[in-house]
């Protein structure tokens, strides 16, 4: 019985431990929010938008390992928008903006 209780904790730290992992951490999620913000204030479209935060922003996991998708909420002319694109790492460790 004392086993079976041992043999469950270990596979249940062996079970966090791994989804722990997978977690992109904080700094890439903002190396991927500078890039995609950097390029929606260069868009010509977006030039008068008032764009959100980091905070204020969603930003997940996206197509693959190396691809982070970005949600930047913005207002322009009274009317609220989502700013999106998808930000690939590169070998580097920058991220660039892969629309």
């Amino acid at each position: 019985m004392k086993t079976m209780t041992i043999q469950r904790l270990a596979l249940a730290g062996a079970l966090a431990l791994g989804l722990a992992s997978c977690a992109k951490p904080g700094a890439e999620d903002k190396l991927a929010f500078t890039v995609c913000f950097d390029a929606a204030k260069k868009d010509a479209k977006y030039a008068k938008a008032q764009f959100a935060t980091y905070e204020q922003s969603n930003i997940q996991a996206s197509t693959g390992d190396a691809d982070i998708r970005v949600n930047i909420p913005y207002e322009m002319d009274g009317k609220k928008g989502l700013y999106q694109c998808i930000a690939s790492k590169q070998i580097d460790g920058t991220y660039k903006v892969a629309f």
